[in-house]
């Protein structure tokens, strides 16, 4: 029996995989996007809130502008997009997530591109998209992947949290996954007129958190 045939180069999907890897040297494990905040004030309490609070980011919050971002990195002006990521941060937090995952992200995807300009001024889900965009990736095979890690760095906040058991974390990933591919399909297809968001408590939350008194999460 042969080999299944990839839709990317194996080499190419191994970048992926490490770019989009928890262990990638960004800092993403310091962000919680608003979710510490969440538990903190009690919103969530049980898987189920877990996982319903992640389905929401991803089909009508910050999740889902950051993956229209994201898959428009082949299609459209860097800068431009830069500048809408930058302006539908919805705090000063999040400000500072986005911009220093971006940086970071930027930073280390330079090890493998002799001719990747360093820039400073980068939101996360452009640095990323023009990171993938630069190396041939598939879009598609982008654009799931960086939707997948950002499901694990919510599940991962939630676990410590909450707190969940891994098994637990690990059913949420798995009843996601579908949600995940409809909303990266969708994304695909988007227009940077289907930008915006109603996940109008996941932002106040992330505004809130800077006063939360005894955190582990910098968002």
């Amino acid at each position: 029996m042969g080999l299944m045939r990839m839709t990317t180069d194996a080499s190419k999907l191994l970048m992926l995989f490490n770019w989009m890897s928890p262990t990638f040297p960004i800092g993403s494990f310091a962000y919680s996007n608003g979710l510490e905040q969440a538990i903190a004030a009690g919103g969530i309490r049980s898987p189920a809130d877990v996982e319903g609070w992640i389905k929401d980011m991803l089909e009508m919050g910050s999740a889902w502008n950051d993956a229209v971002l994201f898959a428009r990195c082949w299609h459209e002006n860097t800068a431009h997009l830069n500048e809408l990521a930058q302006a539908m941060a919805g705090s000063s937090e999040r400000y500072q997530e986005t911009m220093q995952l971006g940086q970071n992200f930027w930073s280390a995807a330079r090890i493998w591109f002799e001719n990747l300009q360093p820039t400073s001024n980068l939101a996360y889900p452009v640095a990323a998209g023009s990171a993938c965009a630069a190396a041939g990736l598939m879009a598609s095979d982008a654009l799931l992947a960086f939707m997948q890690n950002f499901v694990a760095a919510q599940v991962s906040v939630a676990v410590r949290l909450v707190p969940l058991g891994q098994t637990k974390g690990l059913e949420i990933m798995k009843n996601l996954a579908p949600v995940i591919e409809r909303v990266a399909q969708r994304a695909a297809t988007a227009t940077l007129k289907d930008l915006g968001s109603a996940t109008i408590g996941a932002d106040i939350a992330s505004m809130q958190h800077e006063n939360l008194y005894s955190r582990m999460f910098r968002t």
